[in-house]
């Protein structure tokens, strides 16, 4: 049951993303003249989004504890 939660909620965040990431591109370009509140909020979430996606999911923005760092020249393993 933990998996198909966890499973739920990462789409939903991917959903929430995309169409953040869609309504900001929108919004930018000039198509959305009068943008509602559902793209208002949309395009506010978009920096906690990003950052989320930054700091938990991303590879390249989280310390991997588990890596193993190069030996240090001049020691022996």
């Amino acid at each position: 049951m933990k998996r198909i939660a966890l499973l739920a909620a990462g789409f939903a965040y991917m959903v929430l993303l995309i169409e953040a990431i869609r309504a900001a591109v929108a919004w930018w370009s000039g198509e959305l003249a009068q943008p509602d509140w559902a793209d208002i909020a949309l395009i506010a979430l978009l920096p906690v989004l990003a950052w989320i996606w930054w700091r938990h999911i991303s590879p390249f923005g989280r310390e991997c504890p588990k890596c193993a760092l190069p030996p240090e020249p001049g020691k022996n393993p």
